[in-house]
């Protein structure tokens, strides 16, 4: 019989926490090849819907973590995002959308920026437990969109791939603790 009432709740507590970080060791490598270059892992955060139900691991892998700067700063990098629950590609197309557009300063960028976002948007597919969709900065104008490193997405426009990490970044992100996790550990090479 398991009889957990003798172990101190401290105890408890950090077996969890061992358990939920080796567990999502597994779902986001420690690093990423990506057209003959090595990206580390940087910083990692564990998406919930609530307490219990994990929805996504998401990964921030940089060319070197301590020289990176901050992550919307960064002009080389790749955000992984390991689903754990399927979600339709609506869901994907929409919250980016909103979100891009919502940090936006202007709406002159936005009206300059709309096409370019649906273009890039509509390369989103539904995505089932176990798959995953890369983000992938590089040399600071290219944002590429892969899922399960098979290219769906290319955006060739500077303003547009430095803005779409604002989804996730910006000043009114999607997902707050995510923004939070990444800017409180950033160049630390922690896990959040």
């Amino acid at each position: 019989m398991n009889d957990f009432s003798s172990i101190p709740t401290w105890a408890l507590i950090c077996g969890l926490l061992l358990t939920t970080t080796g567990h999502a060791a597994k779902y986001l490598p420690g690093q990423i090849e990506h057209n003959d270059s090595v990206y580390e892992q940087c910083n990692s955060f564990t998406l919930r819907y609530g307490l219990v139900i994990k929805v996504a691991e998401i990964g921030w892998y940089a060319p070197s973590c301590a020289e990176s700067p901050p992550i919307l700063q960064a002009s080389n990098k790749i955000v992984r995002f390991h689903y754990f629950k399927n979600v339709k590609a609506d869901f994907f197309k929409q919250s980016a959308a909103e979100y891009f557009l919502k940090n936006l300063p202007s709406e002159a960028e936005k009206q300059q920026l709309t096409a370019v976002l649906n273009e890039f948007n509509s390369g989103y597919t539904d995505i089932a437990d176990g798959e995953y969709f890369d983000l992938v900065h590089s040399a600071g104008d290219q944002l590429k969109l892969f899922k399960n490193d098979q290219l769906l997405a290319v955006a060739n426009n500077a303003p547009f791939s430095q803005q779409y990490f604002n989804i996730w970044f910006g000043q009114e992100p999607v997902i707050d603790r995510l923004k939070s996790a990444f800017s409180d550990c950033s160049q630390s090479r922690m896990t959040c």
